[in-house]
């Protein structure tokens, strides 16, 4: 019996007294998962405070790029699309870590990383340059994509299908609370010591290596680690093993398809919501925080719990349907408010981004492995997190070309579209355009990987019913 659960049984048989108000919200929060998965439950939700505090930093980090008061001269908008890039770009190293996993268990792979992220962010205190800063903090969320991806693999490992969704769901509501905390002490911080700006960062440093001494507690049984069937094979193989993935499995590679257009929307626009407040809408820096940090951890916090039920309920596709939806609503509401420079549709917009976005990111971590069979779960995740990346890389450079009339890319001055604002309509249109194509996958859906009977097995089944009846006539 774990630790988690010897602390509740024993508190049940010994004491007869009822438990306390603290021993209720144990038990509720252990029984969303089966007795199994308890203990990793309680252990990784502590992990989540410190990763969900170190998600926070990108928002924050835009918004700070921003200010006048943090760095003189303030960011660029050059400078959004290195953090973005690398921040959305990192996911294209997910094979590396599928070829880790091979010789380095997934949960090391969760423990070492995010200490190496934690000594980059203390960092911070010896520069006060946006330049230097951008490339820091880039090189942290570079590096998180190790824990990320490996996060992904252990929760087949933990969570049973039947409620992996509610145990992701929690742990996701988890972390966005503790992004709000980030975000609105680091606003405040921003706001009145901004000299200090590093603080925030060591801060949360120091938060990420007690989570992942939670994370380090995890009891993973042997019976039930992830174990590749196939031999080690260097990064460059495992792409092409990738590839090979999305010319066989046409249900993965059309989910993929859907997951790009409203994805690569995402990735172009989501960096550029500060800039157009500040240069299209005049906002102050104090709106710029409060829009682009504040109000997104506090609806991905109060939403993401509510999320977790209900992708438990419906097949992946329906639910990426309902978050693109949203998207679409919420860059429609970026558009118009860009366009007639007021400030009021962005905080429409950011709010309803981030109800959706609070489902979204469970449905990003869960819904590859809907597709894949247990043996190629690390395979199935690398490619759908590689993908990310690709997109993530690209999108941002798109946008910044298509958002001013010019871009200064290592002192080389690049022409622009100057499109300003209308990239969010565009970002809109390719929402809606992956939200009608996922109600049409989910309606031609076969169910879970492990009940998709493969074709070859249907043909074989076919002669040996008809050579049954046969023999009975």
């Amino acid at each position: 019996m774990t630790q988690p659960e010897d602390a509740l049984r024993s508190s049940s048989t010994s004491n007869p007294k009822p438990p306390s108000f603290g021993g209720r919200i144990v038990r509720a929060i252990l029984g969303r998962v089966p007795r199994l998965s308890r203990p990793a439950l309680f252990y990784e939700t502590f992990y989540n405070f410190g990763s969900g505090a170190f998600l926070s930093l990108f928002l924050l980090s835009l918004a700070a790029l921003k200010s006048d008061t943090i760095f003189s001269p303030a960011g660029t908008k050059e400078h959004l699309m290195l953090v973005a890039a690398m921040f959305g770009g990192s996911s294209m190293l997910s094979p590396l870590v599928t070829y880790a996993g091979r010789k380095i268990p997934m949960k090391l792979l969760v423990v070492f990383p995010n200490l190496l992220v934690a000594a980059l962010l203390l960092n911070t205190i010896l520069w006060r340059n946006a330049t230097v800063f951008a490339v820091t903090v880039g090189l942290a969320f570079l590096i998180r994509v190790f824990p990320r991806v490996a996060e992904m693999n252990m929760y087949r490992v933990l969570y049973p299908n039947t409620h992996r969704g509610r145990a992701v769901g929690w742990l996701r509501g988890v972390a966005a609370v503790a992004g709000l905390v980030t975000a609105v002490l680091g606003t405040l911080w921003f706001s009145r010591m901004p000299q200090y700006y590093w603080a925030v960062y060591c801060a949360v440093a120091v938060a990420m290596v007690a989570s992942t001494t939670a994370y380090w507690m995890i009891p993973v049984s042997n019976r039930t680690i992830l174990r590749p069937t196939q031999k080690s094979v260097a990064p460059h193989r495992a792409f092409w093993q990738g590839i090979r993935i999305l010319c066989s499995d046409t249900r993965f590679v059309r989910y993929q398809l859907g997951f790009w257009l409203a994805g690569f929307a995402n990735h172009m626009s989501h960096a550029y919501i500060a800039e157009s407040l500040k240069t299209d809408a005049q906002a102050s820096s104090t709106a710029i925080f409060w829009i682009v940090a504040i109000l997104p951890a506090t609806f991905m916090a109060a939403s993401s719990p509510v999320w977790g039920r209900f992708l438990d309920r419906v097949n992946p596709m329906t639910g990426r349907a309902l978050f693109n939806s949203l998207q679409f609503v919420a860059y429609g509401c970026h558009f118009y408010g860009g366009w007639t420079a007021q400030v009021w549709p962005f905080v429409v917009g950011s709010i309803i981004h981030a109800i959706g976005n609070g489902g979204g990111t469970i449905n990003w971590l869960t819904g590859s492995l809907y597709f894949a069979k247990p043996e190629q779960v690390p395979l199935y995740t690398s490619v759908h997190v590689g993908l990310t990346g690709v997109r993530g890389m690209i999108a941002p450079i798109v946008g910044v070309a298509l958002y001013g009339s010019s871009l200064t890319i290592f002192g080389v001055v690049l022409p622009g579209l100057g499109l300003g604002p209308f990239i969010f309509f565009i970002s809109a249109l390719l929402s809606l355009s992956g939200s009608c194509f996922m109600i049409y996958l989910s309606r031609h859906d076969e169910g879970p990987a492990e009940l998709v009977q493969p074709a070859d097995e249907k043909k074989l089944k076919r002669p040996n019913k008809e050579v049954v009846v046969e023999q009975a006539s």
